[in-house]
């Protein structure tokens, strides 16, 4: 990974931390950001646990951290040199962190509630 990227990697983590901290319930454990980019659109969604639940951050509550951390996320793969892919970063209550990408199968760490999904990522 080249400087630029990995700026970007602690900027996305930084930032999710940011948010877990301020607007989530005291106490949570783990936060899940997931980004897919393909063909000139991308999204992304996220969720975290407590010690109790998996909660989904919904777009319309976390807008504002949907923006910017796509916009850095797209920045990210433009600094990787890839048009395509998904990524998955992790971090922890503790500020700890951990970023996977796959090129290839786009619905690789899909976060959903939906046909019986916890809401953790898929695999990870």
């Amino acid at each position: 990974m080249n400087d630029a990227a990995s700026a970007l990697v602690i900027d996305l983590a930084r930032e999710f931390i940011a948010f877990l901290n301020s607007h989530s319930p005291p106490g949570w454990i783990k936060g899940y950001y997931r980004f897919r980019a393909e063909e000139g659109r991308h999204g992304a969604n996220a969720s975290y646990t407590t010690a109790s639940d998996v909660l989904l951050i919904g777009a319309v509550r976390a807008s504002a951290l949907y923006t910017t951390m796509n916009e850095m996320a797209a920045a990210l793969l433009r600094a990787l040199e890839r048009e395509t892919g998904v990524f998955l970063l992790t971090v922890d209550a503790g500020a700890q962190y951990d970023i996977q990408f796959d090129w290839d199968d786009l619905d690789r760490w899909r976060i959903t509630k939906l046909d019986g999904g916890t809401g953790l990522p898929v695999g990870a």
